[in-house]
């Protein structure tokens, strides 16, 4: 943590001129265009506050391992972000083929998802961490613990009706728990190498519907009868979980008044499939069409959750992170951070199923879910200033390129034009305890999808066509497209706290 004495703490006149001129670089820097967050990612590792690529505190060993170096005594850091989010789908009305169109209409949808750090194993928006210098300041040493992707909704339907995002989505509760030691040298001067190898545990649950009697024609294409209810997954507990690992190094340099970071990520290595997180969900079942479970005979437990196992697979990004952070007055930061991130080509979820159960619901053993995020820009301004030596306060704007096309989107994956405004306070109520604060709300701008890429008929196609996989109908089954439509209007809004506890020797 970059102590105020070391920022150059002093009072100054300037602050109107100050503010005038971050406004200006906010403006010609990071216009508003359209904007989104990959909705799997936490964009706020560490807490709500000063964390970032150049700042010297234990939130570094995600933002940039080489920052650690900046730590100036041991340090003890937990840090705990609850967030309230609220998703709202208004699903366009299809026609008698499945398509957008006059004929069937729906009821909006509401998804009201709120998360906390306060479980075991520490859940979504949760940070510890721990590190320390060794010999002087020539090496620093850290271990932290932090979720830096997860994916959680759950839609509700009106009461007396059925869920209008069930062929995409009822709910998904998917975790990835990291695991990280860091390591930051001092070469020269002001010039420092971080190196950040970790282990991800990767658990969760995600639970849709798939229709068991379109592929045939023994009933309409959306009609309830004929839909069986799939929750799969496993338990959110460390024992449960599968293991991968990533890797990350970074840059850090400082020259009189600035200060340069830049940092990567891997997605995982070392997992069955590469470059994704692996479910192994030993904990799934199968409803059947009028709300049975599926069974297998004389078992416990009566619900079929051990006649079914699933081996769920999806990708995550690989991220590049860079900031500039400037002082211009004593007292004063104003920091540009920028993140890359980028998803493999096709992004799908991969869902193989196994047991004697899948024939008899009539289900298939293989399904593809699309959610087709792309490379995200995600950019952000802050400015900070230390009134005195105990208080620090702050804001920032944070904007991101879209994830998704608007023809993609769909209740399993949703994104839009999106900002962020956040503010932030960092106190020292006693001679070695920092506690900070903050809170960001986030806007995603209305997303009206009028077209959509996934295509009703496909999955009557590819069965017709005997299956072949040179068939369009097969192609787009095996790219996660062979679904409902998913046009409509999307809207989300989501309000986060942030709360840190930092010790430092």
């Amino acid at each position: 943590m970059l102590s105020p004495r070391a920022a150059g703490l002093s009072r100054s006149r300037t602050i109107p001129w100050i503010l005038a001129r971050a406004a200006f670089v906010a403006w010609t820097l990071f216009p508003m265009g359209r904007a989104g967050a990959v909705p799997i990612d936490d964009p706020h590792v560490g807490g709500i506050g000063f964390s970032g690529p150049t700042t010297g505190d234990l939130a570094a060993v995600y933002w940039n391992p080489a920052a650690l170096g900046l730590i100036s005594g041991p340090q003890l850091m937990f840090a705990g972000i609850g967030t309230n989010a609220t998703t709202t789908v208004a699903r366009a009305p299809i026609d008698a083929t499945g398509v957008p169109g006059s004929g069937t209409s729906f009821t909006d949808v509401r998804a009201s998802d709120r998360s906390h750090p306060f479980i075991w194993p520490p859940g979504p928006g949760a940070f510890a961490g721990f590190g320390t210098p060794i010999g002087g300041d020539r090496f620093t040493l850290a271990v932290a613990t932090y979720m830096p992707f997860v994916d959680r909704s759950r839609y509700q339907a009106p009461a007396g009706e059925v869920l209008a995002t069930r062929y995409h989505r009822i709910s998904s509760d998917l975790r990835n728990l990291a695991l990280v030691p860091a390591l930051a040298v001092r070469f020269m001067g002001d010039l420092r190498v971080g190196f950040a190898p970790g282990v991800l545990f990767s658990t969760g649950r995600l639970s849709f519907v798939e229709s068991t009697c379109v592929q045939t024609g023994t009933c309409a294409g959306e009609d309830p009868a004929g839909d069986a209810t799939l929750d799969l997954g496993s338990n959110q507990g460390i024992l449960s979980s599968t293991v991968s690992f990533t890797l990350a190094a970074g840059v850090y340099y400082r020259r009189r008044a600035w200060e340069f970071g830049l940092s990567f990520s891997s997605r995982p290595l070392g997992a069955d499939v590469s470059g994704a997180a692996v479910i192994a969900g030993d904990k799934s079942k199968i409803t059947a069409p009028g709300g049975t479970g599926v069974t297998c005979g004389n078992q416990n437990p009566v619900d079929g959750s051990n006649c079914l196992f699933a081996d769920i697979a999806y990708k995550l990004p690989n991220t590049w992170t860079a900031a500039v952070a400037w002082h211009p007055r004593p007292g004063w930061e104003i920091a540009a951070i920028g993140r890359i991130l980028t998803f493999p080509g096709n992004d799908v979820i991969d869902i193989r199923l196994t047991g004697s159960v899948v024939s008899e619901a009539g289900v298939p053993s293989h399904i593809v879910l699309q959610r087709g995020y792309g490379t995200v820009i995600d950019t952000r301004l802050r400015a900070a200033y230390w009134l005195g030596e105990r208080i620090r306060i702050g804001g920032g704007l944070r904007v991101e390129t879209s994830a998704l096309p608007d023809r993609s989107i769909s209740p399993a994956a949703l994104d839009g034009r999106k900002m962020e405004p956040t503010v932030m306070v960092l106190l020292r109520p006693m001679k070695h305890v920092w506690v900070g604060a903050g809170y960001g709300f986030t806007y995603m701008f209305p997303v009206t999808a009028t077209t959509s890429a996934f295509d009703p008929t496909a999955a009557a196609g590819c069965v017709a066509a005997g299956g072949n996989l040179d068939a369009d109908a097969c192609i787009k089954r095996n790219q996660g497209l062979a679904r409902p439509t998913a046009a409509g209007t999307y809207n989300r809004m989501s309000h986060a706290f942030g709360l840190s506890i930092t010790a430092q020797f």
